[in-house]
């Protein structure tokens, strides 16, 4: 791996909660920052990459804790729309059209989008996650990935295979690449569906990544379906796994009390 040096930049630094802006250079060795100096001399080290930084922001990378890459082409189709209107009437009849070259070019296009603006991983939900991997394994970015899980339809066997299947044809050696268990959503799923969720992410060792309260019908339809609030179901089935929430909108301070309690490694 070749070593990097980063000259005249604006480095972002972060010391005792605070954060700082100061001219440094950085050097890179085996992949990990070594130096943050005022000035280093590039004459000193052999066959190093230099970058010239000059008037850019040097920064950590930043992380998208919740995405489905490939939908960025549908972004002008929410306008004026609300979720569920949105969900049933565009977005999962348009899906149903998508094929697997659709989704790896989608993946393709989004994640070079990602990588230019400084995003440097990527938590994804989303089906087909096969052409999802192959981008993200081509571009080596940095992706947490998953097949979501819901049962609309009555069948979540189905889904729970190609999950499995998904996840242990991993390349086990790209460390850039890491899972999750998806559940889509509280109304989404059933209990079964949630249970199954559960078990696999203690199996696999594995967070589950769930969407959660994003929009305010979502409260009570959670209600309708397992007859309890939306924080007491993650509290039934998730209680002992890391959590991602994805959204969190409409959560009440009691949500927020209980929330506190959990192991939740995210809401965004």
């Amino acid at each position: 791996m070749q070593d990097i040096l980063i000259k005249n930049g604006k480095v972002l630094v972060f010391d005792n909660d605070d954060v700082t802006i100061v001219n440094k250079d950085i050097l890179v060795k085996n992949g990990k920052i070594e130096k943050i100096e005022n000035k280093i001399d590039e004459n000193l080290y052999q066959n190093v990459h230099l970058i010239n930084a000059e008037n850019n922001i040097v920064m950590p990378g930043l992380i998208n804790t919740h995405s489905h890459i490939a939908m960025s082409i549908f972004r002008v189709s929410t306008e004026d729309v609300s979720l569920y209107k949105w969900l049933h009437e565009i977005i999962w009849p348009a899906e149903d059209k998508l094929t697997k070259e659709d989704i790896y070019n989608a993946s393709m296009l989004s994640f070079i989008e990602a990588i230019s603006t400084g995003t440097t991983c990527i938590n994804d939900q989303y089906f087909m996650p096969e052409q999802t991997r192959k981008a993200a394994t081509e571009l080596k970015i940095r992706a947490v990935l998953t097949r979501p899980l819901m049962d609309l339809d009555g069948d979540i066997e189905e889904r729970i295979e190609e999950f499995k299947n998904f996840y242990q044809t991993r390349d086990k050696e790209n460390d850039l690449i890491t899972y999750t268990v998806s559940p889509h959503g509280l109304y989404t799923c059933s209990g079964e569906c949630l249970k199954k969720s559960a078990e696999l992410a203690k199996e696999y060792n594995l967070p589950v990544h769930v969407h959660f309260l994003e929009s305010i019908d979502e409260i009570e339809d959670i209600k309708k379906l397992h007859g309890m609030s939306g924080v007491e179901v993650l509290k039934k089935y998730f209680s002992d796994v890391h959590l991602i929430l994805a959204h969190g909108v409409k959560l009440s301070d009691e949500d927020i009390n209980v929330l506190k309690q959990m192991d939740l490694r995210n809401c965004t």
